[in-house]
């Protein structure tokens, strides 16, 4: 399951899930580094927990960077390290599927995450579910879905990785609930 296609059947909204999304320095996990972590628990359909952490990257954090999420050296000085953030976010998916819009990137930041659980990406789930969309971004999905008529997801911004995943979660059970077989 470490793909979207082919495991349409194993998309069963009773089992648990987790919606993960991180801010970065940049684009390359070989030389970026993760700056706010975040993960939206699911089980039966329904949100059952949030989470989110700065994480200092112990690295300045580059300025197109920051002009994308708003983070700044300022605001993870005092942060915990990627390897605190990492322990606790394992043992918030240590149950679940972990789900991802674009999860090559967020899982290729999570390479311990991405070892210990089977994963899907919404992404791949949206080009299905909705081949008509303008494109598959997670906010024009937004947009396009109307997902911003759900209170969880009105008003919230662009780039921050709590943002950023229930964005993800509303398009992931929208997802679901359209390809759903009979």
């Amino acid at each position: 399951m470490r793909n979207s296609e082919g495991f349409l059947g194993f998309i069963d909204l009773r089992r648990s899930y987790a919606v993960i999304d991180v801010e970065t320095t940049g684009f390359n996990p070989a030389v970026d580094r993760v700056v706010e972590v975040a993960c939206v628990q699911i089980h039966d359909g329904d949100i059952v927990g949030t989470w989110s952490s700065l994480v200092n990257p112990q690295r300045p954090i580059p300025p197109q960077a920051s002009a994308i999420h708003g983070i700044y050296d300022e605001d993870v000085v005092n942060a915990p390290a990627f390897e605190h953030v990492e322990a606790h976010l394992l043992g918030l998916c240590s149950e679940s599927v972990v789900v991802a819009h674009n999860a090559s990137f967020d899982l290729g930041f999570l390479p311990a995450l991405a070892a210990a659980r089977p994963s899907l990406c919404s992404l791949q789930l949206a080009r299905r579910a909705f081949p008509l969309a303008p494109n598959h971004k997670n906010q024009t999905l937004r947009y396009y879905l109307r997902l911003d008529d759900d209170p969880l997801i009105a008003g919230l911004g662009a780039h921050r990785a709590l943002a950023d995943a229930l964005v993800t979660t509303a398009i992931f059970l929208r997802c679901a609930r359209t390809l759903r077989r009979p």
